[in-house]
């Protein structure tokens, strides 16, 4: 797996995405829970795109995204910017984003009408800017990553100099690591690196492991509490979900230092976003399964009790 470094030692240039680890384990959680018609299909659209590295599989298809907004040789490179995230708000006093897709050729549009337009074409529609079945599943193995990490779906607004303006999903809430002075990131940053932090109790820093297995993760959320309801593809209410955890535990639990200009994460605040990003992991790897089997799989959905 692509995993960035040991220490927490995030730039403060805004991030939108789970890292590469957290992407590939919600693929390969997925792809564990394909039936083999929608594993087949998926094996063939992935191979359909290519990077620097070569084809990819499976597994990195959800990196493909990242990719795309990073490396300026790819030839899609600098597209779908906007869609990697949905600006909902904290407060429903606040701007909320429109949740359905246009039809623009543009980049315009977030990631819920995102996943709208890529589903129509994986199953076999067609859409102005997303041009294929491959750049389809694409956008989905990524865009459902996505939306379950809970600042993707979140703003905080505020006024500044009689402005509304907003902190940009976290990018603009800077997190103090360790003794003053020392490393500060932003707290989307370390949302997007959550499931594999803990905290040191003898320097007060976030740390990071360097390799994570995905198998605890796998089971980081109870099965039984997956019930045919949650898996029903509702992208609205997934986006809905995420954006009331970043209200009920994301900013509610970080802690303002005395200038109140930055934050400080707390053992417990640490401890708890781990556990929970894990199971948005899992959560969202399930989902993005029952998706799939039923596009790709011919899979029936099971009933939906309500």
């Amino acid at each position: 797996m692509r995993l960035l470094l040991a220490l927490l030692v995030i730039a403060a240039a805004p991030l939108r995405a789970w890292d590469a680890g957290g992407h590939q384990i919600v693929d390969a959680i997925a792809y564990a829970h394909l039936n083999p018609k929608a594993k087949q299909a998926v094996d063939q659209l992935a191979a359909q795109l290519h990077s620097s590295h070569g084809a990819y599989d499976a597994i990195t298809i959800g990196c493909w995204m990242d990719d795309i907004r990073n490396d300026p040789t790819l030839a899609d490179y600098g597209r779908f910017k906007s869609w990697h995230y949905i600006d909902i708000p904290l407060d429903a006093r606040d701007p909320t984003p429109d949740f359905q897709p246009g039809t623009d050729t543009d980049v315009h549009g977030n990631a819920v009408q995102g996943l709208k337009r890529a589903l129509v074409v994986l199953k076999g529609g067609t859409d102005p800017y997303v041009r294929d079945q491959a750049t389809a599943l694409a956008l989905i193995e990524h865009l459902v990553g996505d939306i379950h990490q809970p600042l993707h779906c979140a703003t905080k607004y505020f006024f500044s100099h009689g402005e509304r303006r907003d902190d940009k999903g976290g990018n603009d809430e800077f997190v103090v690591n360790g003794a003053p002075g020392d490393t500060k990131f932003n707290l989307h940053a370390f949302w997007d690196t959550a499931y594999r932090a803990s905290f040191d109790d003898g320097s007060g820093n976030v740390v990071l492991d360097s390799r994570v297995d995905p198998a605890p993760i796998a089971r980081a959320i109870d099965h039984a509490e997956i019930t045919p309801a949650r898996l029903e593809v509702n992208f609205d209410a997934w986006a809905r979900e995420s954006n009331a955890l970043a209200r009920d535990v994301v900013y509610p639990g970080i802690t303002a230092t005395d200038n109140a200009k930055f934050c400080r994460l707390g053992s417990a605040y640490v401890v708890q976003s781990h556990d929970l990003a894990r199971r948005q992991l899992a959560l969202a790897g399930l989902r993005l399964a029952a998706l799939l089997n039923e596009t790709l799989g011919g899979e029936i959905p099971p009933p939906v009790t309500r």
